[in-house]
Formats: structure tokens, C-alpha cells, sequence
């Protein structure tokens, strides 16, 4: 995915909070309606084997990928058309209005404007694919699967040319490795997207004179998710005590190093259409907890420690993994100990990652569950449609809530900006208010920087984790 970002333009791009920045497309227009979007394309554009950029370029790319059948994306399934009024013009209508339109045609991939040359025959949408030709900043040296890339500059590039000739991106599936091959100078960047750093590595990187501490804040969180079959976190009482167990600051105090913020919501601050406003969530209160459950009926009859009703233990099973993320272990053995201090026991349940998926997205074997949000240009439409959206195949992945999904509909087609920003306050308020989740905490990126590498700046989404562009190394 990095790869694809170097190599292609699409024709906007993801910026700074979610804003779309002209790309290959130097402007666009909107209909009134929602449904037309015409691009106004770049002039004098290149790709990187000197053929011209041009609306055939767009149509040929478009065409290619829309028809793949493992393409979800909204913006494939609802184009019914697209012209080419002439070289410099692309004209795409749709069968609905839906504004996350521009944020899909960010993706990297699979949006990605390929030169026709790319494949064989050229031009041919169902031709072979035989070399990435792309209008990015870099070109395709050489690549050896699963092991390493190596990027040249692309002098083809209509933008301002890179400081470094070449970069060599390498995989190193283990995190420790990582760590070894920062210390010892064979990799000069690691972390973030690129490849996470494990935690209680920081304080190794922090004593090495050599390397350097990049932070920013990230735009996913880590969450639980509730099954709503189970008879307890069917009671609103319970799900509010829940939230109001989790002491948050422990979580990134005392377990994450600082390295992340308190999640007061669903999506932290950097995701668009999030406020402090429509942020407020639960604080930590375990008092107010105990209270919620007594009102629900809830005591502790045989006094063990663990509250009942009608002689049903508050008992949950409370599912994750950790070969992806292993903080979610100690995170969830806190949560564990602080819903005991209220009268919930916990039972947790490590599994390994395709067992976890399979008990969240389809045997919903858990009562709770941690998850976490898509990251940057997925969030919040694509992963509120995901999660909490039911489709005419299966219910929500997570809670069901029928008003909430009128709210999130609402919010896919407005197309006004103001009215958008209403819409998105309502979703999260009756999200928080139903307490349909347990928010935890929200994680910072962290990349390791070789001194000897100049003007590291963490990129905007997982496409691009760092603007490599910018990069320079001094001897």
C-alpha cells in the first residue's frame, strides 16, 4: 500500500484533517444534487515512462479497476457513467448522492491512474498487467516479494522532484527486529504504519544516541464493542457503568507510555466531522457505575463479589487479540480488574487473529470485544457503515440501533457541509447516549528516525505514513 502511494496519483489527495487537495485533478465541480462530479484534470502531466496524462489515462484506470468484483468500494458500485468531454475533462455521474466520493478516490488502491502502456495489450481494462507506470514522485527499481522495494525518483514527476534518489523499503514482519535493525543502522525509519514499534522497546530508542522519537497524533482508537444478544449489555444501565469502570488515563499513563490520548468518543480529533462538542463520552467514575447497577437491579446476593439479577451472574466473556496488538493483553486485564471493583466479572479470551475475526464479524462469539477504527480516509462514513450499519444481507456488525442507522444514511447524502456537520453530531451523540460502545484510548503514531535523516514528518494517511518527498539525509 506505501508502494502505491509513491508510484500513483489519484486525482485528489487526503490532507491534514481529512481535507481534499487537488491532485491529478487541479479542480472539480459539484451538481447541485450530488450525483455529477466534473474534474478539471492537470496539464502537461507525465507519467513516469513519458506518455501523456489525459482523460483516456483516467477512463482506461477507472474502467479497469470498477469492474474488478473484489472493488467494494461505494464509489465503483454507484458510478453509472463516465465521459470524457475532451482531454483536460472528466465527468462522472452517479446513482445516488454520497460525499465520501472524493475521500474513495484518495485510496491509493485500488483508485490508482495507471498509464495504459502499463499493461498488455496496452489500453486493453482486461489486459495483463506487466510494469507499475504511475505519475507519482517514484518509479518501481526493483521488488522482491514479501522481502523489499527499492523506489528511484520518477524525473518524469510534475511536482516538486524529491531530495533522495532512491529509497529502499524493506519488510521486517517482527517488531523486535525492527528495533535491532534501527539500532544497528540497516533501516534509518520505522514505525507508524511502516510497521508498529512494540512499546516497551521506547525506552531502548529513547537511550540510543543515534535515533530519534517521531510522534503524531493518529486517527484510529481502540474500543469494545458489545454484543447486543447478551441479556446484560442489553440493560443501558450496564453498558454506562461499563464506560464509566474504564479509568482511561491508567490505560495511556500506565500502560501505553504517554504514547496516546484518552478516547473520549469514537473517533479522536483528527477524523473530520469530529468536534469537542460532539466529544464528550464518559469520564472515569466508578462510583456513579455501582449506582447505575444497583438502580438496574443488579446486587450481589451470595456476596462473591460479582453482582446478579434474578439470579443470573453479571458475567461476561470478554474477547482479543494480541499477535497484532499485544497491548490489547495488559490493556484488557486493567478493564478486567476495574469491572470486578463494580460487581462485573470478566472472563477474558485470547484468541489468535482468524479465530478473532471470526468471532466478530461472523459467530459473534463474545460478549465483548476490542476492536479498533479504520484509520484516515476510512473514518468516520466507511466505518460507521461497517460497524454499525446492518445491509439487507445481515444485521450491524456491532450495536443495532435503527435510528442510528436513519442518522448515518442521512449523513452519506447530504450535500450540504453544514448540514453534514449536524448530521455527524447526532451520530455520535446517540452513539454515546446509548453508550453502544466503550471507548478507551486513541493511539499515536510513533516512527523511530535515524538522525542522520532530515525533515521526517509523519504523512497524512496509512497510504503515505510518512511524506516522503520531503526526506533528506546528511553524511
Amino acid at each position: 500500500m506505501n508502494v502505491h502511494a509513491m508510484i500513483y496519483d489519484g486525482l485528489v489527495q487526503y490532507g491534514a484533517q481529512g481535507a481534499i487537495e487537488p491532485a491529478l485533478a487541479e479542480s472539480w465541480d459539484i451538481s447541485p444534487d450530488g450525483k455529477a462530479y466534473t474534474f478539471h484534470l492537470r496539464r502537461g502531466v507525465k507519467f513516469s515512462d513519458g506518455s501523456a496524462f489525459n482523460a483516456d489515462a483516467v477512463k482506461f484506470s477507472f474502467e479497469r479497476w470498477i469492474h474488478d468484483p473484489s472493488n467494494s468500494l461505494s464509489v465503483a458500485s454507484a458510478l453509472t457513467s463516465l465521459e470524457t468531454p475532451d482531454e483536460h475533462t472528466v465527468k462522472m455521474t452517479f446513482d445516488r448522492a454520497y460525499y465520501p466520493i472524493l475521500t474513495e478516490l484518495t485510496f491509493a488502491r485500488p483508485v490508482r491512474i495507471l498509464s495504459p502502456n502499463a499493461v498488455e495489450p496496452a489500453g486493453d481494462i482486461k489486459g495483463k498487467f506487466v510494469k507499475p507506470i504511475g505519475t507519482g514522485a517514484w518509479m518501481a527499481d526493483s521488488y522482491k516479494t514479501d522481502q523489499e522495494a527499492v523506489l528511484v525518483r520518477n524525473r518524469n514527476y510534475w511536482g516538486e522532484q524529491p531530495k533522495l534518489s532512491q529509497i529502499k523499503l524493506q519488510v521486517i514482519p517482527d517488531p523486535q527486529s525492527r528495533v535491532l535493525a534501527l539500532q544497528n543502522g540497516s533501516v534509518d525509519l520505522a514505525g507508524g504504519q511502516l510497521g508498529r514499534l512494540p512499546l516497551e522497546s521506547l525506552p531502548v530508542i529513547e537511550g540510543d544516541d543515534k535515533l530519534d522519537l517521531l510522534k503524531s497524533a493518529g486517527t484510529s482508537s481502540h474500543f469494545i464493542v458489545y454484543n447486543g444478544k447478551n441479556e446484560h449489555l442489553q440493560q443501558l444501565n450496564v453498558r454506562k457503568a461499563i464506560n464509566l469502570a474504564i479509568d482511561k488515563k491508567s490505560v495511556v499513563d500506565d500502560l501505553m507510555g504517554g504514547v496516546g490520548s484518552e478516547a473520549r468518543g469514537l473517533f479522536p480529533p483528527t477524523v473530520p466531522y469530529v468536534t469537542e462538542k460532539n466529544s464528550r463520552g464518559y469520564g472515569f467514575d466508578p462510583e456513579e457505575a455501582k449506582r447505575l447497577l444497583r438502580e438496574a437491579g443488579y446486587k450481589d446476593s451470595d456476596e462473591d463479589g460479582t453482582l446478579d439479577r434474578g439470579g443470573v451472574p453479571l458475567k461476561l466473556n470478554f474477547v482479543l487479540q494480541q499477535a497484532d496488538f499485544p497491548e490489547w493483553k495488559p490493556m484488557a486485564e486493567l478493564i478486567q480488574a476495574e469491572l470486578q471493583q463494580i460487581g462485573i466479572a470478566a472472563e477474558l479470551q485470547v484468541l489468535e487473529p482468524n479465530a478473532y475475526y471470526d468471532a466478530l464479524w461472523t459467530t459473534k462469539a463474545y460478549d465483548m470485544i476490542i476492536y479498533r477504527t479504520y484509520d484516515d480516509a476510512y473514518n468516520p462514513h466507511s466505518f460507521l457503515s461497517s460497524l454499525f450499519h446492518s445491509t439487507k444481507e445481515a444485521p450491524a456488525v456491532a450495536w443495532s440501533d435503527e435510528r442510528l442507522e436513519q442518522q448515518i444514511d442521512a449523513a452519506l447524502a447530504s450535500t450540504d457541509e453544514s448540514a453534514r456537520q449536524t448530521a455527524y453530531d447526532d451520530i455520535f451523540a446517540r452513539l454515546d447516549e446509548q453508550a453502544m460502545y466503550a471507548a478507551v484510548y486513541f493511539p499515536d503514531d510513533l516512527f523511530a528516525v535515524n538522525k542522520r535523516v532530515q525533515h521526517a514528518e509523519a504523512g497524512h494517511t496509512t497510504f503515505e505514513p510518512i511524506l516522503w518527498n520531503r526526506l533528506d539525509v546528511t553524511e
